[in-house]
Order: structure tokens, then C-alpha cells, then sequence
């Protein structure tokens, strides 16, 4: 799967599954195999119902003919760089980032600025955040 697979970037949460299905949609348009990643915080501090809310995750991923990965870590943007680091993907699906955002995909961007990013919104519309290309700059 290495260097031919979409990477989704989720969390616990039922709004994850529109992620999960824009991957799902990215990665059979780009003939390349699907790839789910969550982060947890070590300070277990998740919700109540995560576990619940994982095996739901493990089940959509499943369906959608992909693979899960769980980490726990204080520092997601840096523990997902390291995993894209390792499984080289094409594309990188996350969340469009509300209001409050923590500039994670900012962040992800940074530290991998070779991998585009697109961002799904909560009406399943996708963004794309291309990679930096210094012979476009003027």
C-alpha cells in the first residue's frame, strides 16, 4: 500500500463517516487502496462512548473495504506527519476546519507539504489544498 493509498483522517464521531465514504470515493477514482487514521490523546480524556464510536468507525471502514489505524498521542498533526512519512500517501481527507479550529490542517500541510489535502465540509462539498510548487510563484 505504500506511496498508493488515500489517507482519511477521522475521530470518534458520527460525522466521521462522510469522511470516511469522500476517501472511499477519492481512493476508487484514484485506483489506490483506503486508509482511515485516528489519533486519540493519551490523558484518556476521550468521550464516554468512544469505544462504542471506534467499532463503529472499524465497522464503516470495513465496509468501505479499507484499513484502520489507532494512535494515542498528545500531538496528532506530528503523529499522522510521521504515519504519512512511513505510508507515503497520495491524497490526505480531513474535516473542513470550523471556527475554532486548532490549525491542524494547517499544521499537516507544514509538515508534509508534498501531499495534497482535501477537505470534506458538513455538506460533504471537497476543498482541495494542492501542494506548494515554487515554479507557479511570480
Amino acid at each position: 500500500m505504500n506511496g498508493n493509498s488515500v489517507l482519511v483522517c477521522v475521530t470518534p464521531q458520527e460525522s466521521s463517516n462522510n469522511l470516511i465514504e469522500a476517501g472511499r470515493i477519492l481512493a476508487e477514482k484514484n485506483d489506490a487502496e483506503l486508509q482511515v487514521i485516528t489519533v486519540l490523546p493519551l490523558n484518556g480524556e476521550t468521550q464516554k462512548d468512544c469505544p462504542q464510536m471506534l467499532d463503529r468507525l472499524f465497522q464503516t471502514v470495513q465496509d468501505a473495504k479499507g484499513e484502520m489505524a489507532v494512535y494515542f498521542s498528545d500531538d496528532p498533526s506530528l503523529t499522522i506527519a510521521a504515519h504519512m512519512a512511513k505510508t507515503k500517501p497520495i491524497l490526505l481527507v480531513v474535516g473542513f476546519p470550523g471556527e475554532n479550529s486548532n490549525n491542524f490542517v494547517s499544521l499537516i500541510h507544514l509538515l508534509v507539504p508534498e501531499t495534497p489535502i482535501s477537505m470534506v465540509d458538513s455538506d460533504k462539498r471537497i476543498y482541495n489544498m494542492l501542494p506548494f510548487e515554487e515554479n507557479h510563484v511570480h
